[in-house]
């Protein structure tokens, strides 16, 4: 399963290695999330090693970061595991967002190969960006279900005198 993936255009090993380090950690995801744009059906860990020529294990790291707040799912492929981007298939179910602290919250549906989701997202917003920081995944067909239970936990706190 070595088939080629579509890839955008990158720096050179020169230009990367000059880079410091945050630089670099920013360079890597942008990468990553360009490639999986440019490859909706999904790529490897092996595909991306030899695109990008950066070590397994920083790839690896990424895409774990980027399966924990959703913006990836894997599917498994006989022993290959393909690693798919939500982003086309998430759509606002709110145009609204709350901020709290530092950290904004927003509401999206999700529908994939997996199912129909609501999706919970926590964004850092900076100067430059609004960096996911967080993601919560709940099967649509629970949802209210989860608020309800959320709504006993506000109630139930209000009670022992925790809020």
């Amino acid at each position: 399963m070595s088939e080629e993936i579509s890839l955008p255009n990158l720096v050179s090993e020169t230009e990367y290695q000059k880079m410091s380090p945050h630089a670099k950690e920013t360079y890597i995801k942008g990468a990553l999330r360009q490639i999986l744009n440019n490859n909706p059906h999904g790529v490897t860990v092996t595909q991306l090693h030899q695109a990008l020529r950066h070590d397994r294990r920083i790839i690896e790291k990424h895409l774990e970061l980027m399966q924990f707040t959703n913006e990836v799912y894997t599917v498994k492929l006989g022993s290959n595991v393909l690693y798919v981007p939500n982003h086309k298939a998430m759509h606002e179910a709110t145009s609204h967002f709350e901020k709290f602290g530092d950290n904004e919250y927003q509401v999206y549906t999700l529908n994939n190969r997996l199912g129909d989701f609501a999706v919970i997202q926590q964004r850092r917003p900076n100067r430059d960006t609004k960096e996911i920081t967080g993601s919560l995944q709940i099967p649509l067909k629970d949802y209210v279900g989860f608020v309800n239970y959320l709504r006993r936990t506000i109630t139930d706190m209000e009670r022992r005198g925790s809020r």
